[in-house]
């Protein structure tokens, strides 16, 4: 028997077995079924043996309708279990008005770890993860995607942005133009049969799409890394000795981002530079 409470139930982005055994709980044991597309989430839970349970739709449209059904639903001591058609509910998924409205209301709200394509992606990716931008969708029309892709220019951790297949390739020429030296990770079909990860320069990106078709097919996660290090940019010699006593008793990434935000210093290079120290140290 589930505690009365609304769960944030992620499920699988591709891998059906990627379903944890606490998602088939909850959702066995739900008494309301939140969907984003009903029908979509019904091939799911026909896989893991929910039959019979009751399902509403709940949408970037009709979130806000949906919040009463799912508070009453709660307060009369059922459990519900939010979900979107792939993936964690909320990230670039419907469900943010659901829970903030819950929320408010002093619904409890109980949240699943599972499945998420950004995660992924940056696990498979081979750039820093220490601190990162999860960004969401890229913008559709031209202006806006520069202005977005602009703010990468200087950008000291990796982003993370979804785009849809029919976008790709023009995705890819604007940022060839505007960061041609950013290293990238086009990470697609995430958990599927054809996942792939293609690791280069963003400049090497449009001519690798173009050269096969089958390499703009399927859902894509972008994962694009910090602005290049510049290997003679001068770091003042004060800055160095103060790395140098700062990394004896505090740890090398912390005191790199407090100098960086400080200085104005790039993170990544006074981040070489701390290891370095330490090698000679």
């Amino acid at each position: 028997m589930l505690e009365s409470a609304l769960y944030i139930v992620p499920t699988p982005i591709g891998n059906m077995q990627d379903i944890t055994l606490r998602a088939i709980e909850v959702l066995k044991n739900a008494t309301l079924i939140a969907a984003e597309d009903t029908r979509h989430s019904k091939l799911l839970l026909d896989h893991i043996g929910v039959k019979g349970t009751r399902m509403i739709s709940c949408h970037d449209h009709n979130e806000e309708q949906r919040v009463e059904i799912i508070k009453n639903e709660i307060e009369k001591g059922g459990a519900v279990a939010l979900i979107s058609d792939a993936g964690t509910p909320l990230i670039s998924d419907p469900g943010y008005r659901v829970v903030s409205l819950c929320a408010k209301q002093n619904v409890k709200v109980v949240p699943l770890p599972g499945p998420c394509a950004a995660i992924t992606a940056l696990e498979m990716a081979g750039l820093p993860t220490d601190s990162f931008l999860f960004a969401g969708f890229l913008p559709v029309k031209d202006k806006e995607l520069r202005e977005k892709i602009s703010t990468l220019t200087a950008n000291s951790v990796t982003t993370v942005f979804y785009e849809a297949p029919r976008r790709v390739k023009n995705t890819a020429k604007v940022m060839a133009e505007i960061i041609p030296e950013h290293d990238i990770c086009v990470c697609r079909e995430l958990t599927k049969a054809f996942e792939s990860a293609y690791r280069m320069k963003v400049k090497e990106l449009p001519a690798f799409l173009e050269e096969d078709e089958n390499r703009t097919r399927g859902e894509f996660v972008l994962v694009v890394g910090p602005a290049p290090t510049k290997e003679s940019e001068e770091v003042d010699e004060k800055v160095v000795v103060a790395l140098k006593k700062l990394i004896e008793t505090s740890p090398v990434k912390v005191v790199c981002s407090s100098l960086s935000d400080i200085t104005g210093i790039n993170r990544n290079r006074l981040y070489d530079i701390a290891l370095k120290l330490k090698s000679n140290s």
